[in-house]
């Protein structure tokens, strides 16, 4: 069985998205809290601190709904399934978005096509993620958001930090996909390793946080999947 992490490293500092806090990762002083004496010697904790939007994440319809699934809520047969890849990074410049013709000759490149109920990764960035460029890197065009609500696909996820165009400050990408139950998963890793010319199972569970908008997850692929 190959397994390829596509997650994002999280560490003490690190700003996923110019819009949100840094995460935070500190030791947490038991001695200060009367803990010590009750826990062996040598016991240690961090404390840990991040919007539900930090790191390899997804967002689900809570996110700009007020009565859509929050994670605790969200069908999680659709988190992990039948998956592919789509690249096009060497498609465009980083300053243009990605679109629905771009996904169809990626398709026609690869041999590979978007069926329905679908994981499609979008491999957008062809550098390091967080590399100079990166956060004004531009994302999905609302062609892709109705191409994608057509083929009924459970998940879209992708190398950039915001599905949406940057320019965009109403998220219609975010909004027509998550009305439509599209799970979109934000700064994948690791695009560059998945097979381009055939298919995979991708796994991404999130914690089970209750009335969040999105949460970490740890975002797998399994290539060899005939062994699951």
């Amino acid at each position: 069985m190959k397994i390829i992490d596509l997650t994002l490293e999280l560490y003490d500092g690190l700003v996923t998205n110019n819009d949100l806090p840094a995460i935070g990762i500190k030791d947490e002083p038991l001695e200060q809290k009367g803990k010590s004496d009750s826990l062996p010697k040598g016991c240690r904790s961090k404390l840990i601190s991040f919007s539900d939007h930090s790191g390899t994440h997804v967002d689900v319809p809570s996110h700009y709904f007020e009565n859509g699934e929050s994670v605790e809520n969200i069908n999680l047969e659709n988190m992990f399934g039948d998956a592919l890849i789509l690249d096009v990074s060497m498609l465009k410049a980083t300053h243009e978005p990605v679109t629905k013709a771009l996904l169809e000759e990626a398709e026609r490149r690869q041999g590979v096509y978007v069926e329905k109920n679908d994981i499609v990764l979008i491999r957008t960035w062809g550098k390091s993620w967080g590399e100079e460029g990166f956060f004004e890197a531009q994302a999905l065009d609302d062609s892709v958001a109705q191409w994608f609500i057509e083929k009924q696909i459970h998940i879209v996820g992708l190398d950039l930090p915001n599905a949406d165009l940057n320019q965009d400050s109403e998220s219609g990408i975010h909004q027509k996909l998550l009305n439509h139950d599209i799970y979109i998963v934000e700064n994948l890793v690791n695009l560059e390793k998945l097979p381009k010319h055939s298919r995979f199972l991708f796994f991404g569970i999130p914690l089970k946080l209750k009335n969040a908008t999105a949460s970490p997850i740890r975002a797998l692929s399994i290539l060899d999947s005939q062994l699951i």
